[in-house]
């Protein structure tokens, strides 16, 4: 049982074939991809509102190289096998692949999903310049951008309240002290 995840693990390589015997079944592919790291509900919500696009939810996950190449050193949090099997166990998701590099166009090319879902933000603005999206179209399918699905709730800001209550906790003499200037009693 504890490696049933793994046949929905699917490398950049088995990709085309993936795609090849869904669309000879008829069914509609969907993918998307991101990070994933620490997962909340955003992201579950968003996974949901993918997965209404099609028959056959992709996920791509970033690589940590991948990852680390646009966020900095200490992301991710957690390592891409990990988030790729938390994402398997999403009711939403029906197949997982770690993404290599930043950019998910090499994947888009070999599975050539029937939809491309992306998350409304500010650098997608201008997505329809992309590679991604000439790509998809190229070979007739569709991008749908969609609205972030929590704007109160990101993997920072958890992150950031994690780390300014422990803060706050080690902080707390200090601070008291930081209040008036110290006085001889």
């Amino acid at each position: 049982m504890a490696t049933a995840w793994k046949k929905r693990l699917i490398g950049q390589s088995d990709l085309m074939t993936l795609s090849e015997k869904l669309k000879e079944s008829g069914k509609k592919i969907v993918f998307t991809a991101g990070s994933w790291d620490l997962l909340h509900v955003g992201q579950c919500r968003y996974l949901e509102e993918a997965k209404a696009n099609g028959d056959i939810l992709v996920v791509g996950v970033s690589s940590n190289e991948a990852i680390r190449k646009v966020k900095g050193p200490n992301k991710p949090v957690l390592d891409e096998k990990i988030r790729a099997e938390m994402l398997t166990y999403l009711r939403p998701v029906d197949f997982v692949t770690i993404l290599p590099e930043p950019s998910c166009q090499p994947s888009l090319g070999l599975l050539q999903p029937d939809v491309y879902i992306t998350v409304k933000e500010d650098w997608t603005e201008n997505y329809k310049t992309s590679r991604e999206y000439k790509t998809v179209t190229k070979y007739g399918g569709e991008v749908k951008v969609v609205d972030r699905q929590s704007t109160a709730i990101s993997t920072t800001k958890i992150i950031q309240r994690a780390i300014g209550g422990q803060l706050g906790d080690i902080f707390k003499d200090f601070m008291e002290l930081r209040k008036d200037p110290l006085k001889e009693k």
